[in-house]
């Protein structure tokens, strides 16, 4: 080879090879977690070498509920939703989250911790961009709002080592509810119903992943 053509040779493949390393690093998160496929979840992420096994109990810290950007609290009503009365969707949607992961994994075997220890994982589940189709605001009077489906949500879920803090998992999964063929009242208990469908769903998934760690050899 041509003695001045060996550097453009080394830039060329150098250059080839970027999109290469820059895929190598994307694919790592900046804490060390690489992807992993989990059926049924749109996208995982584990520590390598770590594993769910030996843990037989489990902490569920509070969840966080935010709202999708696009979605607009003055819409229902004549005068919309007050600030209150969203920071109240937010709460009990928080509240029934927390309870649908605490009845799953105890009726799965797993004892609810109130504080890290020995053999506890620390369960972190976050409700994001939440679009609820139907609400109906307080002192709407005879007003009532019918949907065909009740809404859409995010779950971001970490999973740590509740001494240590290390994220051992993490995974970002979006569910959209039934879409029934006739209307439907959206009133309290119904948008209830549908959440805990879709969060009971979210926390037999991780029910199966402890199950499926302890009683792997």
């Amino acid at each position: 080879m041509n003695p001045h053509l060996r550097p453009a040779a080394a830039a060329a493949a150098l250059l080839l090879a970027l999109p290469l390393l820059a895929a190598e690093k994307i694919a790592t998160t900046d804490d060390g977690l690489v992807p992993v496929e989990v059926k049924y979840v749109d996208k995982a992420w584990k520590r390598p070498g770590t594993s769910l096994k030996g843990y037989t109990s489990v902490m569920i810290r509070p969840v966080s509920v935010a709202f999708n950007k696009s979605w607009n609290p003055r819409e229902y009503g004549v005068f919309g939703l007050k600030s209150d009365e969203v920071e109240h969707l937010r709460t009990e949607l928080s509240k029934i989250a927390s309870s649908t992961f605490g009845r799953v994994l105890s009726k799965g075997g797993y004892t609810l911790a109130t504080a890290p220890g020995e053999n506890v994982l620390e369960v972190q589940a976050d409700i994001v961009d939440l679009v609820v189709n139907g609400v109906e605001p307080r002192n709407a009077g005879n007003i009532h709002v019918y949907v065909t489906s009740a809404g859409e949500m995010r779950l971001l879920l970490a999973l740590r080592d509740s001494v240590t803090g290390t994220t051992l998992y993490r995974s970002s999964d979006f569910k959209r509810s039934q879409e029934y063929e006739r209307l439907e009242w959206a009133n309290s208990v119904f948008n209830r119903a549908e959440a805990e469908r879709a969060l009971e769903g979210w926390a037999r998934q991780l029910k199966s992943a402890l199950d499926g760690a302890k009683n792997a050899p």
